[in-house]
């Protein structure tokens, strides 16, 4: 009889003792049908714990829904009692609202403009300041909403009034033998004498007689006109001026022009202007 080589054998013992093994574990995994059951319960009363749950939280959001409800109308109330007292009406707010956010579109278009561009178009923000005013004297902006939002409004209107380039200038040395018409016709000013009275307007303060300056005296040569200013052209009077619609659109308020303007009498007579002339353009 042959015997089985040592090596086969040894295989044979090892696969033997896997098949025992394996057959142990699959026998300790089996569930028992009371085991099962035990299992099966404890499922059942956690999914009657979850929807009692889910019932009572339901119950707290219809509650929470209903007293919404309910806050919703007393709000409505309130509002309704706040138009009566202002004598408005839903709508006439609602149009309220619209007017302010039509002037916050306008303050927001000017905002995106360079400092150059918005210098051109500054009588804008004197329109938009004047609008925003009227609009805050109105009844209905008494409820914080409208108010809070013109304030801003007008606080943003004077940021970018504050904003705006300052007028351009140069400074001269006054030489000996100068005099305004002589030094407005230099080239390097203005290559024009007819135009001294720009710089006696730009030092009015420092220049108490036109006909009289004196060496080393430093002169403001202006070469830009600010928004609160006006250069005289020729043909103009003071009720002219006032009337411009970048002025005050209105030529009695001439008198805001001369008043602002006739101190070291710089303007002697209202009804007598020159052409060259720098006047100050009050806007408050």
């Amino acid at each position: 009889m042959k015997t089985m080589p040592k090596h086969s054998l040894i295989a044979l013992l090892i696969a033997v003792f896997v098949l025992n093994m394996t057959g142990n574990a699959l026998a300790a995994d089996k569930m028992t049908y009371e085991e099962y059951q035990v299992q099966l319960q404890k499922y059942k009363d956690r999914e009657t714990t979850a929807l009692a749950g889910i019932d009572t939280e339901q119950a707290a959001i219809n509650s929470l829904r209903a007293r919404i409800t309910e806050i919703e109308a007393e709000i409505s109330a309130t509002w309704d009692a706040i138009y009566a007292l202002l004598k408005v009406s839903k709508e006439d707010m609602l149009a309220f609202l619209k007017e302010i956010e039509a002037l916050e579109g306008r303050v927001n278009d000017l905002a995106r403009l360079s400092p150059d561009n918005l210098l051109q178009r500054a009588s804008e923000l004197d329109e938009l300041a004047e609008a925003v005013k009227v609009l805050q004297d109105d009844i209905r902006a008494l409820i914080s909403e409208p108010r809070n939002r013109l304030e801003r409004l007008a606080a943003r209107i004077e940021a970018l009034k504050a904003s705006l380039p300052k007028p351009k200038h140069d400074m001269y040395v006054v030489l000996r033998g100068d005099y305004l018409w002589k030094i407005s016709g230099k080239p390097q000013i203005y290559d024009d004498p007819w135009k001294w009275m720009r710089i006696y307007s730009a030092n009015r303060d420092e220049i108490r007689d036109p006909d009289l300056i004196y060496p080393d005296q430093r002169l403001v040569i202006p070469r830009t006109i600010g928004r609160d200013e006006h250069l005289v052209a020729k043909g103009e009077y003071l009720q002219k001026i006032a009337g411009y619609a970048e002025v005050y659109g209105d030529p009695f308020q001439w008198t805001k022009i001369y008043q602002a303007n006739k101190s070291g009498g710089f303007i002697q007579d209202p009804n007598l202007i020159y052409p060259e002339m720098i006047l100050i353009i009050p806007r408050n």
